[in-house]
């Protein structure tokens, strides 16, 4: 349905249309008036509906053409001439309504065009932000690859730095445990020449003057008997001491827990530091490796205790729980700077603790600082057991 303007534009040109056609029938027919039928066509194409320019250009043809029979002739002009008028007036009837139509098809297709090409440039769009999205993506995951790859860079670096230190650790045990060792057989066949070797060497004398009779009367005899009975046992009790100290029998015998009981003990005895030893034994046997590990751990931290730290008190604490040998060995002395200590420099006890817990797979956290005493405590695990 047409709109109240567009209706009062066809009522006006169906008015004018009307008007002209009375107008023709009365001028003689050589007047070139049917032209003005062109101006009814152009106002009707601005109405929208295609059909009416076309009904308007129809009906005033059909009133041009029939003037030709309807209208006034006059004598001296040739019917040629009105004839040609009319196709005059056709032509400019009809040629507005071709280039308006031609127009509007160039302007559909234009207005096709640049549709589809808005339609292109939203489906390039989308494609280009799938793209864009796609590579933002890539960029992102090359980026995560690239902080991966640095950090993989920066842990192999620390595992080659820490492995670089163990190595130089390793290397400074085993120079540290050979110069140790040849100390320790020079003291030990010092001890046997100088002190066992000549003990002996002092009762073969003795039982060759009885051999001899040089002795005297039997209760002389007797009385060299019981001196050399009495440094016999001197020499077997020193004898069994040095061996507790290359690996105590008590450990085989009576176990982890009494083992370290008596370790203690003696320390105390001999050192006049107070010790204090709390235990809670293991529902099962520990395995061999274990139970020296542990106790040697022991042995070397009141070794250190009794000839650095400068303590008067010292806590031992060993628990076995839930597949688990726990060691803590807490005292009150002077401490030590931990961090120095960590790089393993000059110091064999620690050296030789952190390789023995590692053969076994457990831990060992040294806790110390000046004046602040020291705390080493030792985890291994049930389970670390090389023959289990």
């Amino acid at each position: 349905m047409t709109q109240p303007s567009h209706r009062l534009l066809l009522l006006t040109i169906i008015i004018l249309g009307i008007g002209l056609y009375t107008l023709d029938l009365y001028l003689p027919l050589g007047i070139g008036n049917g032209v003005l039928y062109g101006g009814l066509v152009v106002m009707s194409l601005a109405i929208p509906d295609r059909k009416i320019p076309l009904l308007v250009a129809g009906t005033c043809s059909v009133f041009a053409l029939s003037d030709v029979f309807l209208g006034v002739t006059l004598p001296n002009v040739p019917l040629w001439m009105g004839l040609s008028n009319r196709m005059f007036s056709l032509t400019a009837i009809w040629f507005p309504v071709v280039y308006a139509f031609q127009r509007r098809k160039s302007e559909e297709a234009l207005r096709n065009a640049h549709n589809e090409l808005e339609i292109r440039v939203e489906a390039r769009t989308r494609e280009l932000a799938l793209v864009n999205q796609a590579l933002v993506g890539e960029i992102e995951e090359r980026m995560e690859t690239e902080r991966s790859l640095r950090a993989s860079e920066s842990s192999l670096k620390v595992s080659q730095e820490e492995l670089r230190q163990s190595r130089e650790e390793l290397r400074a045990l085993a120079g540290q445990l050979l110069t140790a060792q040849e100390v320790e057989r020079r003291r030990i066949a010092r001890d046997l020449h100088d002190d066992v070797n000549q003990r002996l060497a002092m009762l073969a004398m003795d039982l060759r003057r009885i051999e001899k009779g040089e002795a005297g009367d039997l209760s002389n005899i007797g009385g060299m008997v019981k001196s050399i009975s009495g440094r016999l046992t001197a020499v077997s009790d020193d004898v069994r001491q040095m061996a507790y100290r290359f690996h105590p029998s008590i450990l085989d015998d009576l176990g982890l827990m009494k083992a370290v009981r008596r370790l203690v003990d003696d320390f105390s005895a001999s050192t006049g530091i107070e010790a204090v030893y709390v235990y809670q034994d293991c529902l099962s046997p520990v395995p061999t490796d274990l139970a020296t590990c542990v106790y040697r751990i022991a042995q070397e931290s009141l070794n250190n205790v009794a000839r650095h730290a400068k303590a008067t008190e010292v806590e031992v604490e060993l628990i076995c729980d839930e597949g688990m040998i726990t060691l803590s060995v807490r005292d009150n002395g002077v401490g030590f700077d931990a961090v120095h200590a960590s790089q393993g420099r000059g110091r064999l006890g620690l050296l030789s603790m952190k390789e023995r817990v590692r053969l076994v797979r457990g831990t060992l956290n040294v806790s110390s600082s000046p004046g602040g005493g020291t705390h080493i405590e030792v985890g291994v695990p049930l389970s670390g057991s090389q023959h289990v």
